[in-house]
């Protein structure tokens, strides 16, 4: 079991992590945004004549107009890669559904069909049982009715003495 100090250090290294990769990201973003300001700043101050300050102003913006551009074909490549593997990861999911969905549906029927069988055997059993013991001729249905007149009447005896 970890101590209370272990798992202390454990949080403290584990804020210190998320703070460095937080200070790192702040500090791409800073570096960037500091880099396209002091370009800027450069252009309007550098001793130039106001065409060739037009003109580099000009060149800057379509290079940043590019680079945007290559960026959004990028993302809207990347973009369409990622549905298609959504697309295919979902259309693996739904046919791995459907296939256990018919082998359960097999299964089912199967194990439905074997337990009529049985149901069917269990009838068969019980109806020959039935037949066997069922008098073949009224003469022997009125012995059997007799004899279970006498066993009931000796019963009856028994309970009253």
């Amino acid at each position: 079991m970890m101590s209370n100090q272990d798992r202390q250090e454990n949080e403290s290294k584990q804020v210190a992590k998320n703070e460095d990769s937080i200070n790192t990201k702040d500090f791409v973003i800073g570096a960037l945004i500091g880099g396209i300001v002091g370009a800027g700043t450069a252009l309007l101050l550098a001793p130039k004549s106001g065409k060739e300050l037009i003109s580099d102003i000009n060149t800057q913006a379509s290079q940043l107009k590019e680079k945007s551009s290559h960026i959004a074909d990028t993302a809207k490549v990347k973009g369409t890669e990622w549905v298609q593997v959504a697309k295919e990861k979902s259309n693996e999911i739904v046919q791995s559904a459907k296939e256990k969905s018919s082998d359960l549906q097999q299964t089912v029927s199967k194990q439905s069909a074997d337990m009529k069988d049985k149901i069917k055997q269990m009838t068969a059993k019980d109806d020959a049982v039935a037949e066997e013991n069922a008098p073949t001729s009224e003469a022997e249905a009125q012995k059997r009715l007799e004899e279970t007149k006498v066993a009931f009447d000796q019963t009856e005896e028994k309970v009253n003495q």
